[in-house]
C-alpha cells in the first residue's frame, strides 16, 4: 500500500521501477530550497572507472506505472519527476544492463567501488558525486523510499537490472548505487 502525504501545491506519484506499488511524494519543498544552487538537467553521464560516456535522456512513467528506460541501450534515462543534477533530492538515471545483442550502458554498475567518482554534465556545468553505496536487492526489497522520495541529501541514485532473467517476469534483481554531491 502506497503511503500519502499531503502536499501544498500537487502531489506526485513516483514510479515503482517494476517492483512494488508507486509512492506519493509532496512536489515542490526540495525545489523551493534549492533555488540558490546551479542546478541542471544532466545530458552526459560519465564513470571513467567502468568505461560510460553516455547520453541521458529524460524518462517518466510507463504504462504499468514504473519508472521508464531509454529505448536505446547505451544511453541513460533520467527520471524528469526527480531531482536535478546538483539539487537537493535524489537524482535517479537508469540504465539496461544487456539486451539481446549482449552488454549495455550498465552491465558494469556492479563493479563500482566505494569512492568512486560519477559526474553529470551540461554543456559547461558539471555536478560531481562519490559513490557511497552499491547493492543489490531482490525486485520486493528495492528501498524505493530512499531512491526516490524527497531528502534533504543531495543524492545521486543509478538502478539497473540484475540476476536471473525470466522471460515472462523480467530480471528479478536490482543494482542500487548511491552516491552524494561532492562538487557542483
Amino acid at each position: 500500500m502506497a503511503a500519502e502525504v499531503d502536499a501544498p501545491d500537487k502531489e506526485f506519484r513516483l514510479p515503482t521501477v517494476g517492483f512494488a506499488e508507486p509512492l506519493v511524494l509532496a512536489s515542490t519543498e526540495v525545489s523551493r530550497q534549492s533555488f540558490h544552487r546551479e542546478t541542471f538537467i544532466p545530458k552526459r553521464l560519465i564513470i571513467p572507472s567502468i568505461d560510460v560516456d553516455a547520453t541521458i535522456e529524460p524518462v517518466g512513467k510507463d504504462r504499468l506505472d514504473r519508472m521508464d528506460t531509454p529505448d536505446d541501450v547505451n544511453a541513460v534515462g533520467w527520471y524528469q519527476y526527480g531531482a536535478r543534477a546538483g539539487a537537493i533530492g535524489n537524482v535517479v538515471l537508469s540504465g539496461h544492463l544487456d539486451d539481446l545483442q549482449g552488454p549495455a550502458i550498465f552491465s558494469e554498475l556492479a563493479t563500482l567501488q566505494l569512492g568512486e567518482t560519477v559526474t553529470l554534465q551540461r554543456d559547461e556545468r558539471v555536478a560531481q558525486y562519490e559513490v557511497v553505496s552499491v547493492n543489490r536487492y531482490r525486485l520486493e526489497d528495492v528501498p524505493l523510499a530512499s531512491i526516490f522520495a524527497a531528502t534533504q541529501s543531495e543524492r545521486l541514485q543509478l538502478i539497473t537490472c540484475a540476476g536471473p532473467y525470466d522471460p515472462e517476469r523480467g530480471y528479478r534483481d536490482r543494482i542500487i548505487v548511491t552516491a552524494k554531491l561532492i562538487r557542483n
